[in-house]
């Protein structure tokens, strides 16, 4: 499974809602239609701040966000893909347009939608992730309170041994807080999946989007995605004796820092990992 990141900036001319709108609603219907993809997830960044959704011992957990890194970004998109393959030749025309004659091509499928100058702040950030699934995702048929956690790794210790702890020990323990019905850990990989994906002159290729890009990178060394029914439920697991006084002190050791954002997460199509079946599928 090729898993595909994009965080995106919203146009400065539009409102955090009126993108959100404009992203959840024309171009998801787009962007759900690319040909051969496997999963497709928006998750936009809640309107509330964290800190009032977690009370006085949630607030220590929004902290350790460099200045500026909420500005870089409004939410994010997630595609899957079997392979780069698919993944690149997914923006050409979908045939699954009804016509007069049946199946038509849709030539917008492959602009998904031809709105993202009216709608992102320049080229979305847009790269391949190595995820491990620690707990895999329940979704009941009603909106969750979706957690993102940002983790950068403590300067003496390897790319390596960061991952090892955060998807062994540290997940393990994650995995107890109360409620939990999802956690996924990802890793940004040196898979190249912009070249090709965008136009040559995209400004996400010029020296000063460039820039921008990599100041978001250099924020984490990890994306963990996490499910609850309610903020209540990861205050009260932080606030266990036991369980906080063991994530506290893997944090102080392994982090150089961890904090968190709400998202409100749409599912476009609903994420499938099983081999692709021998026939045309959506």
């Amino acid at each position: 499974m090729l898993k595909v990141f994009g965080f995106t900036r919203r146009h400065p001319r539009l409102t955090h809602d009126e993108y959100r709108a404009g992203h959840v609603g024309y171009h998801n219907s787009y962007g759900r239609r690319l040909n051969n993809i496997r999963g497709y997830l928006l998750n936009v960044r809640a309107n509330r701040d964290l800190a009032d959704a977690f009370g006085s011992r949630g607030a220590a957990l929004t902290q350790g966000a460099p200045d500026g890194f909420d500005g870089l970004w409004d939410a994010w998109g997630q595609l899957m893909f079997d392979s780069l393959t698919d993944y690149l030749a997914a923006r050409s025309p979908a045939r699954d347009h009804a016509g007069p004659n049946g199946l038509e091509e849709d030539p917008k499928v492959a602009l998904v939608g031809g709105d993202g100058a009216h709608l992102y702040g320049g080229s979305p950030f847009q790269f391949h992730v190595a995820e491990h699934v620690a707990v895999p995702v329940k979704r009941p048929e009603r909106k969750l309170f979706k957690l993102v956690q940002f983790a950068k790794r403590a300067p003496n210790i390897s790319a390596e041994e960061f991952q090892a702890y955060w998807t062994g020990r540290y997940a393990t323990y994650m995995n107890e807080l109360p409620g939990l019905r999802g956690h996924i850990i990802n890793f940004r990989t040196d898979l190249d999946v912009m070249t090709g994906f965008f136009e040559p002159d995209a400004d996400a290729f010029t020296p000063e989007g460039t820039a921008v890009r990599e100041r978001f990178y250099d924020a984490w060394d990890g994306i963990a995605e996490l499910w609850f029914d309610n903020p209540d439920q990861v205050v009260a697991g932080r606030c266990d004796t036991s369980l906080g006084a063991h994530l506290d002190a893997l944090e102080d050791n392994n982090f150089a820092n961890a904090f968190y954002r709400e998202v409100d997460e749409t599912v476009a199509v609903m994420p499938n990992r099983k081999l692709a079946p021998e026939y045309y599928h959506r």
